[in-house]
Order: structure tokens, then C-alpha cells, then sequence
């Protein structure tokens, strides 16, 4: 699949409305056994897994799903809970009914992390009225990692008589980063979340991302989806951020490397915007985490963040962080 179209898809999938997931994906695979789109799988045990562990994309096809979905124990880590019950998902237009939505959210038994930055798996569960589906068994599933500010909106959404997308300030981002096919083109896909917010940003934005322990963000030993991709966050920049011995008790972040330019994709020659890579520095100078390789040899893992900003003076504050781990011997 050519980046552009993948890029393409991947924003689709992330801003669909309730009507285009039940009429162009769910309806057509119930009645004329259309294929589902290559970023789509199948999992008929979804709700009885651990989605840190499991979930590489954004939409699930369940089939066959039971009455017991939702209301199971789960797996040892945790259990999908129901957190608004079925909504009746109706053309905006002439009322007629397209099936029905509910919400869910993974409830982790323990969680040290620091509960404002704290996200959960959210899913979103689609099927159709019962003379479309009649066993109700065929449903779609979007799940997503999200911060409890979007899990607000959602909800308050999912409560109101709008069936249509989210407005784009309050549309989430990718929870994980991506590897694109062409590795070149990654900086300029994370400039393009930061281009048209201006002064809305959204609304799980956080101001202490250069002074707190990463692990208040992410749990690098649960998320397996972190280790192979990183975290995306919204940020607040000052041009004290990487300078400063600010930070928290257990360490802070400091600029590994300046800014580097990031070209234009649509003109020649001109600078779209600027990375620049941080690692945190452990107050004893020791990395907190490890793993044994193949060979026996323990790899101990630096954090790292990648930082993009827009080249526009007026959004120099303004910054994507791409949260990763990088091993060392």
C-alpha cells in the first residue's frame, strides 16, 4: 500500500462518523460478504484479551459476538466494562434507524500511574437493527487508547442526538506512532497533526510533559504497543524546555539533538517544521529498565522523545512529543 494511501485510510478510520461505519463497512460485509478493509481484522475473542497486548490497528470485526461480551471477567489484567449502553444511530436526515452503538472501557485491576495522565482503552461497538443481522452476531468494534478528557467527550457525545463526527479539536490522535513504508516521510506525517489547530488545540493537551517521569504517561512493561511504535502527546513548548534542571524528583529530559529540518512535501526547498530528540536522564544516571535478549545479555532501555513543531513563528509553542524506547548494552 502506497504511504499516501495508508496516510489516507488511517484518517478516514480515525474521524468516521456512526452513519459511514454502519453503511460502509458493517452493512455491506452482513449482506453481500464485502471484505473488510486491510487495516481491519478479525478477533472473535476480543473482549476476553488484553488490548495493550494484542491491538495493531483501529477496527475489529467480531463475529460471532454473544450476549455475554461486555459482561465477562475478562483476562487476568483486566475486563471490558460497559459504560453507555446501546444508542439508536438514525439517518440525520429522514430518522430512518442504521443500527446501534455502545460504549465500552477496559478497566485495568491495578494502575500506579498518575491518574490526570492516566488513558484507557476505549471501545466503540457498532451492529445493525435486527432485520439486517437477525442472530445481532456480526458487530464492528473501534478501539482506541484515549485520555480521559476524550473519554469525556466521547460520552457526552454518545448521550447527545448527534450521529456525525467529532469536531477536529476534539478528535483524538493516534495513541501510538506509526512506521510508514517510507521511513522519510514519518516527520512530515506528524507536522501534518499540528497544521489547522492554530489556537484550538485539543483538549488533552499537557503542560508538564518535559518536567515528569514518562512512566506517569506510559507503563513500558503492559504496553506492548509503546514499545514498538511510542507515544504520541500534545504538548506546550518554552524555550526553556531541554535547558533547565526542572523536571521531577526522579530525573529530566535533555536535548540530544538540535533542531533538524523537515522539508516541505509540497514545496521545493522550503522548511515545513523542526525535530529534535530528547533522552531522560535518571537521577542516578541509571536507566530503571531492562530486558534479557536472546543471547542472555541484559539491554537496558533509555527513554527518548522525538519533538515536532510547525515552522510558523506564531506555533513554535505548539509541539507534537513522540514518546519511544531506545536499548543500549
Amino acid at each position: 500500500m502506497a504511504a499516501d494511501d495508508y496516510l489516507r485510510i488511517i484518517d478516514e478510520l480515525k474521524g468516521a462518523g456512526d452513519e459511514l461505519i454502519l453503511l460502509r463497512y458493517l452493512k455491506p460485509m452482513i449482506e453481500n460478504g464485502a471484505s473488510w478493509p486491510q487495516l481491519f481484522f478479525e478477533d472473535a475473542n476480543v473482549f476476553n484479551k488484553n488490548p495493550s497486548k494484542v491491538f495493531k490497528t483501529v477496527f475489529v470485526i467480531v463475529k460471532p459476538r454473544t450476549e455475554a461480551c461486555g459482561k465477562t471477567d475478562g483476562c487476568d489484567y483486566g475486563r471490558w466494562r460497559i459504560m453507555a449502553g446501546d444508542k439508536m444511530i438514525k439517518n440525520e436526515e429522514t430518522g430512518k434507524l442504521l443500527g446501534f452503538k455502545k460504549i465500552l472501557k477496559y478497566c485495568i485491576k491495578k494502575t500506579t500511574r498518575a491518574r490526570e495522565y492516566k488513558r484507557s482503552w476505549v471501545m466503540e461497538e457498532y451492529r445493525l437493527p435486527s432485520k439486517w443481522n437477525p442472530k445481532q452476531d456480526h458487530v464492528i468494534c473501534k478501539v482506541r487508547l484515549l485520555f480521559q478528557t476524550e473519554v469525556r467527550s466521547l460520552l457526552s457525545k454518545h448521550f447527545s442526538y448527534s450521529s456525525g463526527p467529532l469536531p477536529a479539536p476534539t478528535r483524538s490522535l493516534p495513541a501510538y506512532g506509526y512506521r510508514l513504508p517510507n521511513g522519510g516521510e514519518v516527520g512530515g506525517y506528524y507536522l501534518q497533526h499540528l497544521v489547522g489547530h492554530e489556537n484550538e488545540w485539543p483538549s488533552h493537551v499537557t503542560n508538564d510533559v518535559y518536567c515528569m517521569h514518562p512512566s506517569a504517561l506510559v507503563d513500558p512493561y503492559q504496553d506492548q504497543m509503546f514499545a514498538r511504535f511510542g507515544l504520541c502527546i500534545f504538548a506546550n513548548r518554552t524555550e526553556a524546555c531541554g535547558y533547565t534542571d526542572g523536571g521531577c524528583d526522579s530525573g529530566c529530559w535533555r536535548i540530544m539533538k538540535g533542531d533538524k529540518p523537515i522539508s516541505s512535501i509540497t514545496v521545493m526547498g522550503e522548511t515545513f517544521g523542526y525535530m529534535r530528540v530528547f533522552k531522560f536522564c535518571e537521577v542516578n544516571g541509571k536507566p530503571k529498565y531492562f530486558y534479557t535478549d536472546p543471547d542472555g545479555e541484559v539491554v537496558w532501555m533509555t527513554w527518548i522523545m522525538e519533538e515536532y513543531r510547525l515552522a510558523e513563528e506564531v506555533m513554535k509553542g505548539k509541539v507534537l512529543c513522540v514518546i519511544k524506547f531506545q536499548g543500549r548494552r
